[in-house]
């Protein structure tokens, strides 16, 4: 019996040596086989990127007016606050960022962060950049983000103080402007004293030419596999398309939706980026048959924007249900709502319409209606005869006026209109008082979407108390309509097949993941 016993326990651990043995020789075999891929990845992994640019002006984060150079810029110059993929804020070169009062901000400052000649970031690169955007001499599109300041003050190396001239919602988020170095730059131009901006980001400029810029890794902390960054310069667009069928550059961006025409359809990787231009059909609320909820929604039911998007903006443009539907972390993705022209017909009929002569009446009402758009914009004309054609299906008639700029004001100055085909470019901050407030061109005016908008203005860092207040105006607009979201325009990335990474982005940086991209052979 204890002979058969051993004999057991023998063969139970041969059988467990040998099978580790077996699993020992497999690792080895996969590390193995991984350092070899890994080798083979390195050997072929080219650390430098050729990004095209077309239209340069100036590499100058404050004085650039190129869409592309400020995209580059964000790489090279850093801001007190930053927003994250999402649309979330979080801080850069501010460590904390205290709202005192409605009017009053507290910032302190990083103290571990250095410009690129090694020169310390301190509270005065802050106060040169805003009172030098506040000067009347200096054309930037950062004006608009420090208007509101009044007074900006040292309170010590890193803190300063922020007083505006009246309440800004969101105003950290008008804080992501490049800051520049108080001794790097000259006070009156901004022009950089010797000829290269200097910034605190991960990648510093290393030479200037008239034919491109190159940028290089600046410090040791960066990760990025990529260590250098050859800025091409063209003159057109269609230059860049030519560079980039050559393998002269890897990777530039457009917002033409033909960039197809130029380079076909194969060859390359795009990625479309939602942009932050958003087009939608303005309702007046206060018009004869517009004030009625019901005709709005049908109206909304009725209008099949995917259709529009395919024949006007050929499948490119990314359509909507709210102007947050661009990836902000406060839009639920809640509104369902889609094309049902049965929908629509019955929401008339419970509402008293009839259909009549082929058109809806009421009484003495009939649903015709005027439609206001700018004579000077043709896609959205053609968008507005697409909407007159689908509402006409269902007996709705539409009168387009295509107004020029005077008459266009004045339409709305009277709010002689009862839909207005218009857009915006989306602020940086989710701020929708231009929707929702008592001034919208909807004439909207909404008690709670009032108390709404005032609660948010006062929660601080309390992101699930925000998305809740979000989460109201958002169930207002679906009960409500008092417009109706369409589409947003679309960025493309363009980029040639040896480009390897993640590729996602937004369109306030898309380079968010530039430090996992590299080249292959």
């Amino acid at each position: 019996m204890k002979e058969k016993t051993f004999r057991y326990i023998f063969f139970v651990i041969v059988i467990f040596l040998i099978g580790l043995a077996i699993y020992l020789l497999y690792k080895d075999g996969k590390n193995e086989i991984d350092n070899i891929q890994n080798n083979e990845l390195e050997i072929n992994m080219v650390r430098e990127l050729n990004i095209g640019i077309s239209g340069y002006d100036t590499i100058n984060p404050i004085l650039s007016n190129n869409r592309d150079i400020q995209y580059i810029d964000k790489l090279i110059f850093e801001p007190l606050v930053d927003i994250t993929n999402d649309f979330k804020i979080e801080n850069r070169l501010a460590k904390e960022f205290s709202k005192i009062n409605n009017t009053t901000y507290i910032i302190k400052l990083r103290e571990d962060v250095f410009w690129h000649d090694d020169e310390r970031f301190k509270a005065e690169d802050v106060i040169f950049t805003v009172n030098n955007l506040k000067n009347n001499n200096i054309n930037s599109i950062y004006k608009e983000n420090v208007k509101n300041i009044q007074s900006i003050n040292k309170i010590d190396d890193y803190t300063i103080k922020i007083i505006l001239d009246k309440e800004v919602e969101f105003f950290e988020y008008m804080m992501c402007i490049p800051i520049i170095a108080s001794h790097a730059y000259d006070s009156n131009t901004l022009q950089a004293k010797n000829n290269i901006p200097i910034g605190t980001g991960k990648f510093k400029i290393a030479k200037i030419e008239n034919s491109g810029i190159i940028i290089e890794k600046s410090h040791y902390e960066n990760e990025s596999k990529i260590k250098s960054i050859n800025l091409i310069f063209k003159d057109t667009p269609k230059d860049l398309y030519s560079a980039l069928t050559r393998n002269e550059i890897d990777f530039m961006i457009t917002d033409n939706i033909g960039y197809e025409e130029y380079i076909g359809s194969l060859g390359y990787n795009i990625k479309p980026i939602v942009g932050r231009e958003f087009d939608y059909l303005v309702l007046n609320n206060e018009s004869l048959i517009l004030s009625q909820k019901e005709i709005r929604k049908a109206i909304s039911y009725a209008i099949d924007v995917n259709e529009i998007n395919y024949n006007i903006y050929n499948n490119k443009y990314n359509v909507c249900k709210y102007p947050l539907d661009y990836g902000s972390y406060l839009y639920n993705q809640e509104n369902k709502k889609e094309y049902d022209i049965n929908k629509a017909k019955s929401m008339l009929v419970e509402n008293g319409w009839v259909f009549r002569n082929n058109i809806w009446q009421k009484g003495s009402k009939k649903l015709n209606l005027k439609l206001l758009v700018k004579a000077d914009n043709e896609k959205r004309i053609a968008v507005a005869e697409n909407i007159k054609e689908q509402l006409s299906k269902i007996g709705i008639n539409i009168n387009i006026i295509k107004a020029s700029n005077k008459q266009f004001n004045s339409y709305i100055k009277y709010k002689n209109y009862d839909m207005i085909l218009t857009g915006n470019i989306i602020s940086n901050s989710p701020n929708l008082e231009t929707y929702f407030s008592d001034d919208n061109l909807s004439n909207f005016h909404n008690q709670e979407a009032n108390i709404i908008l005032n609660n948010i203005k006062s929660i601080n860092n309390q992101e699930e108390v925000l998305k809740e207040e979000y989460s109201k105006l958002n169930k207002i607009y679906k009960e409500e309509t008092p417009f109706i979201s369409l589409y947003f325009d679309t960025i493309f990335i363009l980029a040639s097949k040896n480009l390897k990474g993640n590729l996602e982005g937004n369109w306030y940086n898309i380079y968010y993941n530039i430090d996992n991209w590299y080249k292959v052979e």
